[in-house]
């Protein structure tokens, strides 16, 4: 496991055509002040940087590297993925272990489904992911939301497992990765009112799911009325909320946080995080590029250390009865119950005693005489 006594590095995939995602880079790395936090290794189009840097008036000061493996820690580097998958060779190069975590700007599903199944490079500790599909957390200082299905017309696929399941990633995301030692989750309606029938879907489907889940020891509550959930400030109440829908989870984005935030892909094994700003046009903000890199590096360090204690275990020092039959070490012995004869002396001590007794006997007969 690696140590915490050097700048992490980040790679930072644009996609070759979007020009909002080079913006970004010109904008967060105008100050060369945030150099001083990590090492940024960005795989992206020269061409359209350069064209952005024209059109903009900004000018960048970037390291045109072939790989990783060159990155100068105290530079912009630049890996020009001109007419190549840029994260096909990110992929590649995380493998390598030339650097710990990705920023995805923008964010898409098709992207975290091709790194989920990348391979952490020398690791101590291989967690055993669920195999299931990134579910975006997207978060704000005051609100982390994730979604059960993406599209409205998909609620057939709204079951008790498909809840249960989300629930349990969020769960543990937010315990590994953003510090959370018992964090509570609010699972929402589908109607915006809970109604009392007893084939409706709150009722036979998400109430159930929250049963299963609390009486395996995660604490999740609901469901809760979509409705004025967000507008009456229950959500602050807890610390994760989980909706049916992505039109659900980006509303309170859009109404009360300027659709500012990131998104963190939980659910499988990289550390994959984006800025997002839900207006529905998918162009992220500098803040939001900027509050990606920080929680990144917060992220992080904070599995560093949750694994930390798991990393070196200690070895058992006795063999269990249940494991292959031999007897627990220390054994208690039985006291002997009332009516049992006690367990008789050695044979030493009570041949010893008999011969006391018989000198005595002796004296006894060498003194009448």
């Amino acid at each position: 496991m690696k140590e915490l006594n050097r700048k992490i590095r980040i790679a930072i995939v644009l996609d070759e055509n979007n020009a909002n995602a080079h913006d970004l880079i010109l904008e967060a790395f105008f100050e060369p002040e945030i150099l001083e936090i990590f090492t940024p290794v960005v795989y992206g189009s020269l061409h359209m940087l350069k064209q952005e840097s024209s059109r903009l008036q900004i000018r960048y000061n970037a390291l045109v590297v072939g790989n990783a493996s060159q990155a100068d820690p105290d530079a912009l580097n630049f890996v020009d993925i001109t007419g190549r998958n840029a994260v096909e060779v990110a992929k590649k190069e995380y493998e390598a272990d030339l650097f710990d975590a990705f920023i995805v700007v923008p964010m898409s599903r098709e992207v975290t489904n091709q790194l989920r199944n990348a391979v952490i490079p020398n690791q101590v500790i291989k967690r055993q992911e669920n195999d299931i599909k990134a579910i975006p957390l997207m978060c704000t200082n005051q609100l982390c939301v994730a979604y059960v299905v993406a599209e409205s017309n998909d609620i057939a696929n709204i079951t008790t497992d498909s809840i249960e399941t989300k629930a349990r990633v969020m769960h543990s995301t937010l315990r590994r990765d953003l510090r959370q030692d018992n964090p509570r989750v609010a699972i929402l309606s589908l109607n915006p009112e809970i109604k009392p029938d007893e084939e409706s879907i709150e009722i036979k489907v998400i109430a159930p799911a929250v049963s299963k889940l609390v009486n395996t020891g995660i604490p999740v509550f609901g469901p809760y009325a979509y409705a004025d959930f967000f507008e009456s400030g229950k959500h602050l109440d807890f610390d994760a909320v989980l909706t049916m829908t992505r039109e659900q989870a980006q509303a309170p984005f859009l109404s009360m946080y300027d659709g500012n935030g990131i998104a963190l892909a939980a659910g499988i094994a990289p550390l994959v995080i984006s800025p997002v700003k839900i207006d529905g046009d998918n162009k992220a903000t500098v803040d939001s590029f900027r509050e990606a890199i920080y929680t990144c590096i917060d992220v992080y360090r904070s599995r560093y250390f949750f694994d930390l204690p798991y990393a070196n275990p200690l070895p058992k020092m006795y063999h269990e009865r249940r494991e292959d039959g031999e007897k627990v070490r220390f054994a208690v012995k039985k006291r002997p119950e009332d009516g049992e004869q006690k367990e008789s002396a050695p044979k030493g001590e009570a041949s010893e005693s008999k011969t006391d007794s018989e000198k005595k006997e002796e004296n006894k007969e060498v003194s009448n005489s």
